[in-house]
């Protein structure tokens, strides 16, 4: 019998279980690999943060879903691998394909509970930008400097 678990198993199991689950994953499969990163649209998506590359929620945009160490290197995983594995904006307009570190000018978060920070540099460090629970802003101390994104809580 096959004992591995997948993502969604696991988190299925953490609700019925009663397991409080933070939006944090640290091993990038779900931001790289989900259908709901770049197959469906941004109020289709389950993920909670959406990052722009034009202001005013323009141009090319990727759907987030878990906490993002270094834009530029979401590894799946977390071991180490040849090259980086970064995250590009994957829905058309100006930007399509693009990496998103160092080139996002706005951002939406859907979530209900948690701050949506996009930090200037990346391991959640530096100066930041927040969007409150069910906002959008245009960035504006992270305007095309940013490195990585983090969940949190007040």
């Amino acid at each position: 019998m096959n004992m591995k678990l997948s993502a969604s198993m696991l988190a299925m199991t953490a609700v019925v279980l009663g397991l409080a689950a933070t939006p944090a994953r640290a091993d990038g499969f779900e931001n790289q690999m989900s259908p709901e990163a770049c197959s469906k649209t941004q109020a289709e998506s389950t993920f909670k943060y959406a990052i722009y590359y034009n202001s005013n929620h323009g141009g090319a945009y990727r759907n987030v879903g878990y906490s993002v160490w270094d834009f530029a290197d979401e590894r799946i995983g977390g071991a180490p691998q040849g090259g980086l594995q970064p995250l590009n904006f994957c829905h058309g307009g100006s930007g399509n394909g693009q990496g998103i570190k160092n080139n996002a000018a706005s951002v939406k978060n859907k979530h209900t509970t948690y701050y949506a920070v996009t930090y200037y540099n990346a391991g959640y460090k530096g100066s930041s930008d927040w969007a409150s629970p069910r906002s959008q802003s245009n960035l504006s101390v992270t305007y095309n400097e940013n490195a990585s994104f983090a969940w949190q809580t007040l």
